[in-house]
């Protein structure tokens, strides 16, 4: 037997298994279980859903788009992260992206005919929705990436990007519970989707960073 030979045998005896990956359904479940924990926590703290929220069929269906949309992007963080499987799953919550987006727009365009240029007043008192959004989604998609980690050496800022918009837009569909019923369709737009977008934006460039930082992101994409 030659050395190279005894080698393999070597090494093919020391092996040890290795656990297959979990289907991206699976790893979608479950990181959306803790992240519905995290909601809930947050509910708890600021005693509850705040009165008028999700008052009307409006309001629902933004609440409802904001939700698929992090529902899809997770699942679509699951399916590029994984070698071979087709980045064309990037673009899976795109149409409930843009279907939250539409709704929020509509609902401006709605409150600009009821009230007039009063919808667009800036109120900075609700800047606070923003906040929460990022405090909440940024730890969540810290911890998606650290379970797609792998994805450093694949698609690392496409896997950033997916995990931070699914993060955020379930953010902001928890904020969404317990912000000021009263608030304007404008400061709904401009701090959730603003703070959406901002993040995801930040993932989208960071991503190799991001990864690399964990410590798999050293191989060009």
């Amino acid at each position: 037997m030659t050395d190279t030979s005894r080698l393999i045998d070597q090494l093919a005896a020391r092996a040890a298994p290795v656990r297959p990956l979990a289907s991206p359904l699976r790893r979608t479940l479950a990181w959306l279980a803790m992240a519905t924990l995290v909601i809930v926590a947050l509910l708890a703290v600021r005693g509850g859903l705040e009165p008028g929220a999700l008052h009307s069929t409006a309001a629902r269906l933004q609440w409802a788009a904001s939700l698929l949309t992090a529902v899809l992007a997770a699942y679509a963080t699951f399916q590029v992260s994984v070698p071979g499987r087709s980045p064309a799953w990037a673009w899976l919550p795109l149409p409930a992206l843009l279907a939250w987006l539409s709704t929020l727009g509509w609902g401006c365009l709605q409150e600009h005919a009821r009230v007039g240029a009063g919808a667009f007043e800036m109120n900075m008192g609700t800047v606070e929705c923003a906040w929460a959004i990022t405090m909440v989604s940024v730890p969540l998609a810290l911890v998606m990436l650290l379970v797609v980690r792998h994805a450093g050496a694949v698609r690392p800022a496409r896997t950033a990007l997916l995990a931070t918009l699914g993060t955020a837009a379930l953010s902001s569909a928890g904020v969404s519970l317990i912000h000021d019923a009263g608030e304007s369709m404008a400061m709904v737009l401009l701090w959730h989707a603003g703070a959406v977008g901002l993040l995801s934006l930040a993932s989208l460039l960071a991503g190799r960073r991001l990864l690399g930082w964990i410590g798999y992101a050293r191989q060009p994409r």
